[in-house]
Parts: structure tokens; C-alpha cells; sequence
């Protein structure tokens, strides 16, 4: 196990260098349209903003606040049904906003590069990933034959894949998630481009990989030189890799200044709204500051100020005018009326007070109840010795392995873990999904797993739920969510007569907050928050009692993650829910969770109390995964040591590991030698 330090950064110093130097790229008052279906949507409504030499810039807001749009000017690449209809983008004396596609070769990738949000999309699955970036190389580099063969072998070696030489003959599929986005960087940087924007280029990974990403870019970034826009909805990312930060809400950029000014000083409403949503800033037991209501619809002439129908603190020219940007100092700047000398004067919220003090955690609720420690608990799931195994023969993979627990009834059940760590697969296994090898899954003390009657059956699909990660995949495009929300009722025949099975369907709209008339709607015309939701009624309608929620909102805005968060704590209190909550993100999980396990490649290695596994983690992979959680305070998030789990550090040949319970309430896997070490880490 490993240690990486990443160092502070003197932002009062970077203010200085911004303010001496002339911009490396200008964008002024751009306006981009889209043709959809016979009708004009305005994407980018008089964006403007400056990009300084050796910089990192993280540009944020909400899906569909235009944040990709403007960024894919800078290279050339809206789709073809939109265009540049307004205002200019300087570079090197130049407005690219004139350019035409011959003139764009001359800049892209050579100049400008962009690295994509997924990156299967971005690789040739039929072509060997040393060859996809060699077309990089000899374009942009002007090397052939053998000298840029060896060009590519060190990229690779650069961005931190292992054995590059054997690696260059391998497909995109032969590599992990975090792997492939490394190609997709190796492709960007052989161009060796001045300015590199990056789209989302961790939101897909977990926390671990995520930090090892950054620390890649970051050194690319000293080594090459170069200047770098982050397009990002998480705000951790933004503390961890930001200079400055430009905020953007209905394609404008509405605040923007140095990250420790956005942070710790924000002025518009929208950027407290989404620093005061983050799960980090809660207080277990009480609400998230959720932002109400959705993004403007940007094919209508927009009125005023774009944030006004969904600002709490609106004045009533907010409806009628749009607001100037106004100065706050020298490299900080707002579009909001609020700023205005004749405005009233409103404090920010409380909760955007508790970011300097996020060393530790808000807090929790002191009546909160935690029925783990109800002397008089029910047990209402129990994983005895549970394996579970895909293929057969030589291809047999096991999975998941040895995983005992017991999960109460009304308590929030977590399970954390990287991606491949065998999280899913046990939700899928309680729900019957997936089938079992060995041990067995007890519901209410009678065994669900395996061959049981069918009436036992009937009975498991009406009580144990799943909502899926991704609420767009697990939705029938072709239905409509009148048919989505029932089919469960209809599969079992659970309704008296058409009448009933309406009704029903409409109580669990709105019971998720959706309105009934959405019913006659496809799953194509919400958003991905009204999405989640619909899943989260089609759960709800059988009346269950238990529910795996298989990452319920990686895919999500921090503003609709604080919405399904409350939505799933309001429907726990109000029906006695119990939950099994999957996650790879921490602060979440903190937020949520009663108690927490966590999970390596199909076997848990530690389970405690949320609080307690946070306050004393023990187990080597348990504080990796912790020293990986963004924190959205940028002081913190940049002096914090990163620890890198090697497995390899466990001597299990002759002492072999059990699980013990370390202290009360508290499980760790490891030998005597480990365990000895852990309880002497807990006498400290």
C-alpha cells in the first residue's frame, strides 16, 4: 500500500498570474443554435469567457446547462444540425467561430484536443489500440515507420498502462474502464495539443481509478505544458484539479472567479443551490437542500433571468430583465441582480459555511433512529456463506465469494466496493436474478434462494424490489409509463378491474413526485431525475418491502441526486422500506447508510457502522477507498494522501484470514497477525 501526495496550490498567487497575462483563448457573447424537428433551440445565449495560458478551468452546472456545447466550438465539433450563430471565439488571432472544416484540421487535435466522457465511443473496437494512437502520432507529429511505433510505447508508458509493448497489440475490450480512458488520453496528448479539453473524463469510474485519472492529467499537464478545461457535474473533481471555476446554467456563464472564491464565496443563488445539495455538506437525518423544479427549456425565448422560476431568492426583475455580469473583485464575476447595489442583501446559506470546516462531517441528526442498535431488531434478509459463479469448466469466475450478513428491518444496508468487486451481483442474487453455487439467502428466516414453491415465489417478486443503475437502459423505450409502472400488477394480476390498476398506477407517480397525466408519456421525454423516479414507482407499486437500489444516482446531477436521496429517506420513513444501497461513491453512502461493507473482488473485507467505518477504518482496501473520496473543499481535497491498495501485501500461506468481529458492531477480514495489528490500531 501506497501514498501519493497532491500539493496545495496558492490561488491568491494564480490570481495574480491570470491578472498579468493576456487571455490564450477569448470567447465573447457566443451564441449557438440547434435545428430540431422543425424547431430552433438555443443551445449557448451570449456565452462569454477568457482561458489563460498553463490553467486548469472547470466549467459546471447541470445536464443540458451547455457546458459541451460551448467547450465543442472550441474544436469544431457540434453536431451537424447546430451551428454558430452569434458572437466570436479568438484564438492566436483568430476567430474560429468563422472557421470552416478544412480550416478546423489545422487546429484540432494539433492545437486544440478533446478528451470524451466515454471512451468506448471514442475507441475503434476493431482496431488495436496501438494503432489508433500511432494515427495520432504520424498525423500530428510528422513520425513514421519505427520512431513513432516507439513514439506510442511511450505514451502508453506515460499515461500508466503497464507492459506497453504487449499492450499495443491488445483491443479496446481486452481493457477496464479506467484502461481505456488512459488510451483516450494517450490518443489526445500525441498530438501534443496547447490546450486539452476534457468531458466528463472520470464520471464513469470509481473513486480510485477517478483520483489516479487526475493525477495522470495533472502531470501530463506540467510535462506538456499544457492548459486544460474540465467539463464536470462534481464538484469533488472541481476542488481536486481547478484554478478557476466557471459556473453555467441555460447556456450562459452565469459566475465565474478562482476555485477558492466559488467555493468558499460564491454570490449566485444557482451556485449555492448546487454547493448546499452536496451529500457531503447534509446532516444524516435531515433533508438535502434539493433545487426544485428543471432547467428552462432553451426552444423558448427565455425571459429574464433563466435561474428565476427555480430561485428561492428571486426579486421581481429577475422575470422581466436579464442581469449584467457584475464584478466582484478583479477575477471574480456574477450575473446575478442580487449583486446589484439596490438589491437587498441576503445571506448565503449555512450549509456553504460547513465547506471550511469539512475536515469532518456535518453531522448527524441526534433523533435519528438507527434500528441496528433497537435491542429488539428483526432480521429481515440474511446472507449465509454465499458464492456465486459465472461460466463453467476452465471459464468458471467466481464471482463472489464467503459473504455472510444480516440485514434489520427500516435500516439502510450499504455495500461499496469498485466496479467488478461483486456489489451487483449479490443484489442480483437476493432478488432471484441471479442464481446461487453454495450457501443460501433467508427472507423473514424462510430461504429464498435456489429451487423454492411457486406461491414462495410470488411472494419474494411482491416483496424484494430492484431499481437499476441506469434508468435509461432498464426502461422499456417502447412503453408507455402507464404500462412501465404497472407490469408488475399485470404479470401477478394484483388489480380488481382497470379502474384499480390507474389508480394505483397514478398514486405511485405521485408518491415520487411525478405528476399523473405523465403516465400517457414515453421514457424518452423525462429527464434522467424523472427517469430514476419512474423506477422508483415501478419498485413501489408491488408494495415491497425490501429494496436493492443498485447505484440509484451515479448517472445523476448533484442537484437531482439530492432529490432522489430525500425521495428515498422520505419513502423509507413513510412505509418502513428497507434498503440494500449499492455504491462506489462514499460521501453518498455516509449520507444514507446505516451501516456499510465493503466489498473486494467478491468478498467483504470490512462491515461496521457508517460513522464508525469512516472514523476507524481498518482494513488496507477500506482506507483506500476513503482517501479516494473527493472533498469539495479544494484546501482539503489537494493536500489529502491518496493510498494505493495492493492486495499482494497479504500473506495468506500459512495463516490463514477469517471474519471476526474486531469490536462490537465491527467485522474485519484478515489473519491473526492483521487482526492483532487492527485491534492495536483501535487501542490507539
Amino acid at each position: 500500500m501506497s501514498q501519493t501526495n497532491v500539493q496545495t496550490v496558492d490561488f491568491d498567487a494564480r490570481a495574480r498570474q491570470v491578472l498579468s497575462q493576456v487571455p490564450l483563448l477569448s470567447a465573447r457573447d457566443l451564441e449557438v443554435t440547434f435545428s430540431l424537428r422543425g424547431q430552433k433551440l438555443t443551445a449557448i445565449r451570449g456565452a462569454s469567457l477568457d482561458l489563460y495560458e498553463g490553467e486548469t478551468l472547470a466549467i459546471v452546472g447541470e445536464s443540458g446547462s451547455g457546458k459541451s456545447v460551448f467547450t465543442k466550438c472550441f474544436v469544431g465539433m457540434l453536431d451537424k444540425n447546430g451551428s454558430i450563430t452569434g458572437g466570436s471565439i479568438t484564438y492566436q488571432g483568430e476567430d474560429l467561430a468563422q472557421y470552416t472544416e478544412k480550416d478546423w484540421l489545422k487546429i484540432r487535435g494539433r492545437k486544440i484536443a478533446m478528451v470524451t466522457q466515454d471512451p468506448m465511443t471514442s475507441l475503434n473496437p476493431l482496431k488495436p489500440i496501438g494503432k489508433q494512437i500511432l494515427e495520432s502520432v504520424e498525423l500530428h507529429q510528422g513520425l513514421k515507420g519505427k520512431a513513432a511505433k516507439q513514439e506510442v510505447i511511450r505514451i502508453l508508458n506515460a499515461v500508466g498502462i503497464p507492459e506497453p509493448e504487449r499492450r499495443y497489440k491488445q483491443y479496446p475490450h481486452e481493457f477496464s474502464g479506467g484502461m481505456r480512458q488512459r488510451v483516450v488520453i494517450a490518443i489526445a496528448v500525441a498530438c501534443r495539443p496547447q490546450i486539452l479539453i476534457c468531458d466528463e473524463p472520470t464520471t464513469a469510474l470509481d473513486v480510485t481509478i477517478q483520483a489516479q485519472i487526475l493525477d495522470l492529467i495533472r502531470r501530463l499537464q506540467r510535462e506538456q505544458n499544457m492548459t486544460i478545461i474540465y467539463i464536470t457535474h462534481d464538484l469533488g473533481v472541481v476542488a481536486n484539479v481547478a484554478d478557476r471555476v466557471a459556473v453555467m446554467y441555460g447556456g450562459q456563464v452565469i459566475e465565474i472567479g478562482m476555485a477558492n472564491e466559488v467555493f468558499f464565496d460564491p454570490k449566485h443563488p444557482y451556485t449555492w443551490a448546487l454547493l448546499s445539495a452536496l451529500p457531503q455538506l447534509g446532516v444524516k437525518g435531515e433533508k438535502l437542500p434539493a433545487i426544485d423544479g428543471t432547467p428552462p427549456n432553451l426552444f423558448n425565448k427565455i425571459k429574464g433571468d433563466a435561474f428565476a422560476p427555480r430561485n428561492r431568492y428571486a426579486l421581481n426583475i429577475d422575470y422581466i430583465e436579464e442581469p449584467p455580469m457584475y464584478e466582484v473583485t478583479a477575477t471574480h464575476n456574477v450575473k446575478a441582480w442580487l449583486r446589484d447595489p439596490r438589491a437587498p442583501k441576503v445571506e448565503q446559506p449555512k450549509a456553504i459555511e460547513r465547506l471550511s470546516e469539512l475536515v469532518k462531517p456535518a453531522g448527524t441528526d441526534p433523533n435519528a433512529y438507527h434500528p441496528h442498535l433497537d435491542p429488539n431488531r428483526e432480521t429481515l434478509v440474511q446472507v449465509k456463506d454465499l458464492q456465486v459463479t459465472f461460466g463453467s469448466g476452465r471459464k468458471k469466475f467466481v464471482a463472489v465469494n464467503d459473504v455472510n450478513f444480516e440485514i434489520y428491518k427500516g435500516e439502510t444496508f450499504a455495500l461499496v466496493g469498485e466496479s467488478g468487486s461483486g456489489k451487483t451481483t449479490i443484489g442480483r442474487a437476493i432478488v432471484r436474478i441471479n442464481p446461487i453455487t453454495k450457501g443460501e439467502i433467508l427472507f423473514k428466516g424462510e430461504r429464498i434462494s435456489g429451487k423454492i414453491s411457486k406461491e414462495m415465489d410470488t411472494k419474494v417478486i411482491r416483496s424484494l424490489q430492484m431499481i437499476f443503475q441506469d434508468p435509461m437502459a432498464s426502461l422499456n423505450e417502447r412503453a408507455k409509463v402507464d404500462y412501465i409502472v404497472s407490469e408488475g400488477l399485470i404479470n401477478y394480476h394484483l388489480y380488481k378491474n382497470e379502474h384499480e390498476r390507474q389508480d394505483k398506477v397514478q398514486n405511485a407517480l405521485q408518491e415520487v413526485g411525478l405528476l399523473p397525466e405523465f403516465s400517457s408519456r414515453f421514457p424518452h421525454e423525462f429527464s434522467g431525475g424523472q427517469r430514476q423516479r419512474i423506477g422508483i414507482a415501478r419498485s413501489l407499486i408491488m408494495q415491497p418491502e425490501f429494496i436493492v437500489a443498485d447505484e440509484p444516482i451515479s448517472a445523476l446531477d448533484v442537484s437531482i441526486r439530492a432529490q432522489v436521496l430525500n425521495l428515498l429517506n422520505e419513502l423509507k420513513k413513510q412505509r418502513g422500506l428497507t434498503y440494500l444501497f449499492i455504491a462506489h461513491d462514499l460521501s453518498v453512502v455516509r449520507f444514507i447508510s446505516d451501516r456499510i461493507a465493503v466489498i473486494h473482488k467478491g468478498q467483504i473485507v470490512e462491515l461496521a457502522e457508517a460513522e464508525e467505518l469512516f472514523a476507524h477504518p481498518l482494513h488496507p482496501y477500506t482506507k483506500a477507498l476513503l482517501s479516494a473520496v473527493p472533498n469539495p473543499n479544494p484546501y482539503v481535497e489537494r493536500v489529502k494522501q491518496l493510498i494505493v491498495y495492493d492486495p499482494s501485501m497479504h500473506d495468506y500461506s500459512v495463516d490463514k484470514p477469517v471474519w471476526r468481529e474486531i469490536k462490537p458492531d465491527h467485522f474485519v477480514y484478515g489473519n491473526q497477525k492483521e487482526l492483532d495489528g487492527y485491534a492495536a490500531e483501535l487501542a490507539l
